[in-house]
C-alpha cells in the first residue's frame, strides 16, 4: 500500500473515531473567541465612563486580553487531550518572576484601580497630597499629575497617594477664611471687633450665612490677637482672603487701631563707665594681695603670731577667690 493512502486511512479513522471531540473543539474555538471579544467591549465601555485617559485604559485592556487568552488557550489543549499542567506550572513562575520584578509598577496599577474607583478627587480638583498643593492634572494607572499654583509639574506616584492623606479643597461649595489680626494692648477690644465686622459685612464675596466669628484669641508679647473666621465661596476663597487683610488695615488706619510690632529694649554701657568698673576691680585685687603679703611677713618675724598669720592669709585667699591652701610658715631661727 502507498505511503499517502495509508496517511488517508490513519487521518478518516481519527475523524471517524474522534468525530464528537473534534466537533466540541470547534465550538468551543468559535464560542470562546465570540466570549472574549464581548467580554473586552464590556470592558472598554466601563473604562470609558470611569473617565481614565486613554493610554491608561488601553494598557489595562491589554492585560485582560492577554489574561483571557491564555485561559482559552489552555482550555483548548485540555479539550483535546493534551496534558496542560506543565504549561499551567511554566505560566505560573513566569508571572510570578514578573510580578516581583515590577512590584512597584503593580502596587502603583493597583493603587490607581483604587484611586479610580473610589474617587478621593478628580481632574481639575485643588488637593494637597504628602504637604504639595496644586490642582489634578492628569489620572494614569500608574502615577497623578499636579500643577502648582506656580506652574510646577509634580508627578506622584499613585501608591504613595493611596498611603498618605488627602486634602481635597473643592469637594464642598464654601470654604472658612482664617485670619488673625493684631492690635496694640491699650486697644478697645469691643472696637476692634466692631470695626472687622463692618470691614466683613460690606465686603460682597464675604458671605453672610454661616455667620462671621470675630474673638480675642491670645494675648501676644506685644499685641492682642483676635482670631476672624468668614466664610466665601469655594472659588472666591483668594480674593476674600487677601481683601480682607487689605481692607481691615484701611479701616484701622482710619479709625486710629495701632498696628503693633515687636519692641526690644536694649540698655548701652558707656565706655567711660566700662573702665571706671575695669579699675575699681583691679583695686580691690591689688588690695588683697598686699594683705596677704602683710600677713606672712608678720608671721616670719613673730613666731607666736604662726597661728593668726595663717588664719590671715586663708582669709585673704578665701576673698581672692583662690582654691590653693596657703602654706605654714616657719619660725625664725634665734641666733
Amino acid at each position: 500500500m502507498p505511503w499517502y493512502e495509508s496517511m488517508w486511512n490513519t487521518i478518516k479513522d481519527f475523524f471517524v473515531n474522534n468525530w464528537t471531540t473534534i466537533l466540541i473543539f470547534v465550538a468551543v474555538l468559535i464560542f470562546g473567541i465570540i466570549v472574549i471579544k464581548i467580554l473586552l467591549h464590556v470592558f472598554k465601555k466601563i473604562m470609558k465612563r470611569s473617565k481614565l485617559n486613554s493610554m491608561a485604559a488601553k494598557f489595562i485592556t491589554s492585560i485582560i486580553k492577554i489574561f483571557l487568552y491564555v485561559i482559552y488557550l489552555i482550555a483548548l489543549l485540555s479539550l483535546l487531550g493534551i496534558p496542560t499542567t506543565s504549561l499551567v506550572a511554566l505560566v505560573s513562575v513566569g508571572a510570578l518572576a514578573i510580578s516581583l520584578a515590577v512590584q512597584d509598577v503593580i502596587s502603583n496599577f493597583a493603587s490607581g484601580i483604587e484611586i479610580v474607583v473610589t474617587k478621593p478627587f478628580v481632574e481639575g480638583d485643588l488637593v494637597e497630597i504628602d504637604g504639595i498643593t496644586g490642582n489634578i492634572d492628569r489620572i494614569t494607572i500608574v502615577n497623578t499629575r499636579l500643577i502648582t499654583p506656580d506652574q510646577r509639574t509634580v508627578v506622584l506616584p499613585n501608591n504613595k497617594i493611596s498611603t498618605s492623606s488627602v486634602i481635597n479643597y473643592t469637594t464642598q461649595p464654601t470654604r472658612r477664611v482664617d485670619l488673625v489680626i493684631s492690635a496694640a494692648y491699650g486697644t478697645d477690644v469691643e472696637k476692634v471687633k466692631e470695626i472687622i465686622r463692618t470691614v466683613i459685612d460690606n465686603n460682597e464675596l464675604a458671605l453672610k450665612d454661616p455667620e462671621p466669628m470675630i474673638r480675642l484669641n491670645a494675648h501676644g508679647s506685644s499685641s492682642l490677637d483676635f482670631t476672624v473666621r468668614a466664610w466665601s465661596k469655594n472659588a472666591d476663597y483668594w480674593t476674600v482672603y487677601f481683601d480682607l487683610h487689605e481692607q481691615i488695615l484701611a479701616a484701622f488706619e482710619e479709625n486710629g487701631i495701632e498696628i503693633p510690632f515687636d519692641q526690644l529694649d536694649v540698655h548701652v554701657v558707656p565706655p567711660e563707665a566700662k573702665q571706671l568698673a575695669e579699675l575699681q576691680t583691679a583695686t580691690k585685687t591689688s588690695a588683697k594681695a598686699a594683705k596677704k603679703i602683710k600677713a606672712e611677713e608678720a608671721s616670719a618675724e613673730n613666731p607666736k603670731s604662726e597661728t593668726a598669720s595663717v588664719a590671715a592669709v586663708e582669709e585673704a585667699q578665701a576673698e581672692t577667690g583662690k582654691a590653693e591652701k596657703p602654706k605654714r610658715a616657719r619660725p625664725a631661727r634665734k641666733k
